[in-house]
């Protein structure tokens, strides 16, 4: 049994929280991604204490750290969750530093107002984009927001799952084939992290990386990447444009997740996630 009981969870953050890249992501959105899987191993944990157990996930590719932390961030107030986590940061990496009081503030306040409401705050950083030599100029980016995501949890004590220092991510099997998002290998070791940060008593069966599959490295497959993932990334950082523009969250409210069978990974819910 957890240590700790959780009775409702909500997730605020980017794609990589949205759970694009997860196995069966490009069928249907819903119970895909680490923190849909984080929720399911939480409600096991509440369904064995007699508990019910509810979910919702705001987040939306192509969020910025802005984004998350204002209008994500009201909806998950008003939900008044036991638990929230706040996973961004990806999208800002090329902003200049000036800009990171603001984001310092912005994350200060985030944690400030939930903690008031009595939500346990689990705060992630960011990815290390090692895996590919084309983001190496990210790097000390990436850093920089890392330190400054840790140095504020710090100042709240809000634990960090601490995406950045995972080792595994160096490798290109934990990366789906646009080589931005999680695999599905990946989203099930964030979910296991996230789900030992908060003292669940359950997790995901990971795969040896021997037996996983990594993106086709082929020249056809480089010049794939290069047109459809690559190329409009940077023409909606010239337009300044999103690729969650027109689009809605998973959620717009709490999604009741319940066990159909204790023998596999069938945890949907009511409503949304039932497919």
């Amino acid at each position: 049994m957890s240590k700790f009981l959780y009775r409702s969870y909500v997730a605020i953050g980017d794609s990589l929280t949205e759970g694009l890249g997860d196995f069966d992501f490009e069928v249907s959105r819903f119970g895909c991604g680490w923190a849909d899987r984080l929720a399911e191993l939480m409600a096991r944990s509440a369904h064995e204490a007699g508990e019910n157990f509810k979910f919702a996930n705001l987040a939306l590719r192509g969020s910025s750290m802005l984004q998350v932390l204002t209008a994500q961030l009201e909806d998950a107030i008003r939900l008044k969750p036991d638990v929230v986590t706040i996973m961004a940061g990806a999208n800002d990496f090329m902003r200049s530093k000036r800009s990171h009081p603001e984001l310092r503030a912005l994350l200060r306040g985030a944690i400030e107002r939930l903690h008031n409401q009595g939500t346990h705050v689990v705060v992630a950083n960011t990815v290390n984009p090692t895996h590919l030599r084309l983001f190496r100029p990210w790097i000390f980016k990436a850093r920089q927001m890392t330190q400054l995501i840790e140095q504020v949890a710090a100042e709240y004590e809000a634990p960090v799952l601490n995406v950045y220092g995972i080792q595994d991510f160096r490798n290109l099997e934990m990366w789906c084939s646009d080589l931005v998002h999680f695999s599905g290998h990946g989203h099930i070791k964030i979910a296991n992290r996230a789900a030992a940060l908060l003292s669940i008593d359950h997790g995901f069966e990971e795969a040896d990386l021997k037996d996983m599959q990594k993106p086709n490295p082929t020249f056809g497959e480089k010049v794939r990447w290069l047109k459809e993932d690559a190329i409009p990334y940077v023409i909606r950082r010239i337009k300044r444009t999103s690729s969650g523009d027109g689009m809605e969250p998973k959620h717009d409210g709490y999604v009741k997740l319940v066990r159909k069978n204790k023998n596999k990974r069938t945890m949907r819910s009511e409503n949304s996630f039932a497919a």
